[in-house]
């Protein structure tokens, strides 16, 4: 069960919005996605210059690698449920930071919480370091490789909280923002109601939350037997809810595109310089398991589905 923050914010009633005290809405129900599991190999050879400014590595081969038996699977939208680190090996002298591309399929990040905590590194410039968990390519820190590190335990590097689990990515994860939440939805001008398609998500919400929205679907208005009359207040709120609780937060990753960046210290700060000199390539490899799912696909319309 998702527990949210208190963000609802206290307006008139003239403007027919809601009290800041107020519960927040329980989006989820009871449904099960299949989760699978891939091991993927990054391999760096790059030069002190490149670490220092950022190598990157691609992954090539999603549909064979994320492997899940459905041909319709959009592999722009994965959901990673998971990354742990399986191997590792860096003839490195240096930490190498290793950060991959969670969130590469739009510029604004989803606010994902990671269960085993953000890795904040050094990030090195002209004008010196700071410590970030990445940058706003949708990269995100998962790991600090030691020096000359040749082995490691199995660690779990990344695990995102809340809405990236199983009920959340069955129910809401082929929405993408708010787009096409108002499918099926008609307004009339100057009327305060919406008709919407009874198959419709939002119904769902309502129903689950009856007693504090004060709306029970059931009672409701429907027309020519498959659109139920909703107070407008009522689904701008739940639309305006559902997507800052839960599909901002859906944690989507184009598994075609990606990419490791494995990044040090500037190239003149190296304790030891390589001994083929600046030209000489360091060997970083790592090993991760990466668990992942797909949200459903929803490939029919409202009305559709109905028939």
């Amino acid at each position: 069960m998702l527990s949210t923050a208190n963000t609802i914010e206290e307006k008139s009633e003239e403007n027919m919005t809601v009290d800041a005290e107020e519960e927040q809405l329980n989006f989820s129900e009871n449904k099960k996605s299949d989760e699978h599991i891939a091991r993927v190999v990054f391999e760096a050879n790059a030069t002190a210059d490149q670490l220092a400014r950022g190598h990157v590595v691609r992954l090539s081969g999603a549909n064979k690698i994320f492997e899940t038996g459905d041909s319709e699977v959009d592999y722009t939208k994965g959901i990673i449920t998971g990354i742990k680190t399986c191997s590792i090996y860096s003839d490195c002298s240096e930490s190498v930071t290793l950060s991959v591309n969670l969130f590469n399929t739009s510029d604004q990040q989803p606010k994902v919480s990671n269960e085993q905590g953000w890795l904040h590194a050094p990030q090195h410039t002209d004008f010196g370091s700071r410590a970030t968990i990445g940058d706003n390519k949708g990269y995100k820190n998962l790991l600090n490789i030691l020096p000359y590190e040749k082995s490691r335990v199995a660690v779990m590097a990344y695990k995102p909280e809340d809405v990236a689990n199983d009920r959340y990515i069955q129910q809401y994860g082929s929405f993408f923002g708010n787009e096409n939440l108002w499918d099926g939805v008609v307004a009339f001008p100057g009327e305060k109601y919406y008709l919407v398609h009874q198959g419709h998500v939002v119904l769902s919400v309502i129903k689950n939350n009856w007693e504090q929205l004060g709306i029970n679907v059931e009672d409701e208005h429907r027309f020519n037997g498959k659109y139920v009359q909703v107070p407008a207040n009522i689904f701008d709120r739940v639309i305006k809810d559902l997507e800052a609780q839960v599909l901002s937060r859906m944690p989507f990753t184009d598994l075609n595109d990606i990419r490791a960046q494995f990044t040090t210290k500037q190239a003149t700060n190296y304790n030891n310089q390589h001994e083929e000199g600046v030209n000489g390539k360091y060997k970083i490899i790592v090993e991760l398991g990466i668990n992942y799912q797909f949200p459903p696909t929803h490939s029919k319309s409202l009305e559709e589905e109905e028939e």
